[in-house]
């Protein structure tokens, strides 16, 4: 007797739950958009009953939270450890080619969800919080201390930074993703030139002498 085949959509299917569910919502995110990506959708491209998904996910929030937190593993994973003789910028530019490396595979759910995110406030202010997190692990896979006041200031360039370049890669269909290096690489390029040209400043500014009595 043959051994009926499996089908293609199971055989697709990653084998924990976890990862299952996620894998579905991204399938669902990318067909419908993420205003279709129903929990019962998901539940139903994953082959999983409603109760089983709500007992890993509380949420479509707290899946997208969990994916993000994916992304950051993958990052990590493809940056290794940094070089110290390099200079930041290169650093930097390593880190984050890393992170879009990453979500390229998963890259047309991903923009689904991102503009999804502009109507759906849930979404908006998970990505918001994950962003920060990923900011935090992207520093410190670039070997740059992020803590202190000083510290959010570095967050705060690096997520205007990531921002732009984000929206150049959401629109970068090419296969090399040369656009988006070429602005990666400009951004860093002016964040480098701008953080020289404060230090220089601090330096020559003159210390205020004791007035006299």
């Amino acid at each position: 007797m043959a051994t009926p085949r499996k089908s293609r959509k199971a055989a697709a299917l990653p084998r924990d739950p976890r990862s299952a569910a996620i894998a579905a919502m991204l399938r669902v995110a990318h067909n419908v958009g993420w205003k279709g990506a129903t929990l019962a959708a998901i539940a139903s491209e994953a082959e999983i009953p409603l109760d089983e998904l709500q007992a890993m996910f509380t949420s479509r929030a707290a899946m997208v939270a969990a994916l993000m937190g994916d992304i950051d593993h993958e990052m990590l994973a493809r940056v290794g450890s940094t070089d110290s003789d390099d200079s930041v910028r290169d650093r930097l530019f390593g880190v984050v080619m890393a992170r879009l490396d990453a979500l390229k595979l998963h890259r047309g759910a991903v923009v689904s969800i991102l503009r999804g995110a502009v109507l759906d406030p849930v979404t908006a202010v998970t990505l918001a919080c994950a962003s920060r997190r990923s900011l935090s692990w992207m520093l410190a896979a670039a070997g740059i201390g992020h803590t202190g006041i000083d510290g959010e200031v570095k967050m705060q360039g690096l997520s205007a930074l990531y921002a732009s370049v984000q929206w150049v890669w959401m629109r970068d269909e090419s296969e090399d993703m040369a656009a988006t290096m070429a602005h990666l690489d400009r951004q860093l390029r002016r964040a480098e030139s701008l953080a020289q040209v404060l230090r220089r400043s601090v330096r020559a500014k003159p210390s205020r002498k004791p007035a006299r009595a």
